[in-house]
């Protein structure tokens, strides 16, 4: 990668670390300030469909007004959003830090941040080693969340309260700060090249645009099936059924990054071998199998280990699949198919909490795992048998497999 991949990664992992120990304990913070489970899951869905929305802007308008502008600029209203939850420990400030922030606590990062990095990574190398840069990406990502889940237990040597857990907030606001910097240093590399002549033309090309739409509507699937079980709603699952604290939550959700991150260099390795597709199916399979058995699991250490066991697999298909759709798509279209494809997993993860906090509130505690597992296991047939003819050029080639 060159120095403008570089920095992504750094400014990666400036920005997850936050995110993950948010994702442990936003959840469990709201609870304190008096938010039932319902509630908890209306600000959570509230928190996705914001990102859901700048996501979809970015989609029409950063090609035009500049990458690293818009870049520059979300990572400021990151830091607007820890101010919120800094300054105060009223209802109102987790709900619009939620809504004004990108932190999309506990579905995985798929905002607007997402969408752009995912569009310029493939400008930073070359094709043979895209889906290793985008491991990379990924693996720097959740290494990152694995060290802000650690410290997620760190409130209760602050203090007691809601209070106790302003040191973290004031890491999120600086870590705003600190992202626009780096963003500002990016090269005019990252941008699409236009002609002096500006030529209109459609936000997607007639080749790209039934890819971009079909994967949009798949992904749909295996993101509403995830949004059940993302970290805040997983991290509050283990604090009622096993009534585990945010030290051992932290613990458990630091040894998931970890694992899952180990699994991103292997997912390139066997994409070279298989395929992209392949790799993404055929290891999302058995995760979710995995993940469905976790609520029947007696016990906190047969749940965790099941739990570790998913995530062994289940996010190797995200390296995969982010250069699979860069793959498959025209380079001015890279920005506009990421800004797509991600925002319609946001939409989807977006009513997932709502869902989940009903179904938690009245039906029964483990119903989750089971929606999110058949879903995407759904998920995986149909993506399968709709794009397993379509390949990616450098799988095309003679030499390639």
């Amino acid at each position: 990668m060159d120095s403008d991949g570089k920095l992504i990664l750094v400014e990666k992992a400036v920005r997850t670390v936050p995110y993950g120990f948010l994702g442990v304990l936003f959840a469990v913070y709201l609870s304190q300030l008096g938010f039932s489970s319902l509630l908890i899951g209306v600000v959570l869905t509230a928190t996705v469909f914001s990102s859901a929305l700048y996501t979809f802007s970015v989609s029409f308008v950063a090609d035009r007004i500049g990458r690293k502008r818009t870049l520059v600029f979300f990572a400021l209203m990151d830091f607007i959003a820890g101010s919120f939850l800094f300054i105060s420990t009223t209802w109102w400030a987790p709900v619009l830090a939620g809504i004004v922030g990108n932190m999309t606590v506990g579905a995985g990062e798929v905002g607007p941040f997402l969408s752009l990095e995912q569009a310029v990574i493939p400008r930073t190398c070359d094709s043979q080693h895209r889906t290793l840069a985008f491991s990379w990406y990924n693996l720097v990502g959740y290494a990152s969340s694995s060290v802000g889940a650690l410290i997620a237990g760190l409130p209760q040597y602050f203090g007691s309260g809601p209070s106790a857990y302003r040191p973290l907030f004031a890491a999120y606001l600086v870590s705003g700060l600190v992202g626009s910097v780096l963003y500002s240093k990016l090269s005019k590399g990252i941008e699409i090249q236009r002609t002096t002549t500006p030529v209109k033309r459609a936000i997607l090309s007639e080749k790209s645009k039934p890819i971009v739409q079909k994967l949009s509507a798949l992904f749909a699937i295996d993101a509403f099936g995830g949004g059940f079980i993302g970290t805040s709603i997983l991290s509050y699952y283990f604090y009622e059924r096993f009534a585990l604290q945010l030290t051992s939550l932290g613990l458990i959700f630091s040894a998931t990054q970890i694992v899952t991150a180990m699994s991103f260099l292997a997912a390139e390795r066997i994409a070279r071998r298989i395929g992209l597709l392949r790799t993404m199916v055929f290891s999302h399979i058995p995760s979710n199998v995995f993940l469905t058995a976790v609520p029947f699991a007696p016990s906190a250490f047969g749940a965790i280990f099941l739990l570790l066991c998913r995530q062994s697999l289940s996010q190797m298909d995200v390296p995969t699949r982010q250069s699979y759709v860069m793959a498959v798509v025209d380079e001015d279209d890279r920005t506009p198919a990421a800004g797509f494809t991600n925002v319609t997993r946001s939409v989807a993860q977006s009513v997932s909490p709502l869902v989940a906090g009903y179904a938690i509130a009245t039906l029964w505690i483990g119903s989750i795992f089971v929606a999110a597992g058949t879903l995407k296991l759904a998920y995986d047939v149909l993506i399968y048998r709709n794009f397993r003819r379509i390949k990616p050029p450098e799988e095309n080639r003679p030499h390639c497999t």
